[in-house]
């Protein structure tokens, strides 16, 4: 299994909004390939959230990004956010 992991650092009140967005798309989620679990993590204080998704294989972390690059660019601009950074892990212990 494989996590994606991605770090955002916002205002306290723009993670509220990309909490409202990631709950909507979280709807769809179920039907992408490979995909197991999904967590939003919020640390309001110092303005930073934790986006965790569990996948089956690296190769279904890798197909997300490439399709859902432009998707990602039209939200970020409309939600006015600064790319968040992204990075693929191993889970190597878990449930």
């Amino acid at each position: 299994m494989f996590a994606r992991v991605q770090t955002v650092h916002q205002p306290a009140e723009k993670l509220d909004a990309l909490a409202k967005l990631a709950h909507e798309q979280l709807a769809a989620a179920p039907e992408l390939h490979g995909f197991r679990d999904f967590y939003y993590l919020v640390d309001r204080d110092n303005g930073k959230a934790l986006v965790i998704s569990f996948w089956d294989t690296e190769e279904d972390v890798r197909r997300l990004e490439a399709d859902n690059a432009s998707v990602r660019e039209q939200v970020k601009a409309e939600a006015r956010l600064e790319s968040p950074v992204s990075e693929v892990f191993e889970v190597a212990v878990g449930p």
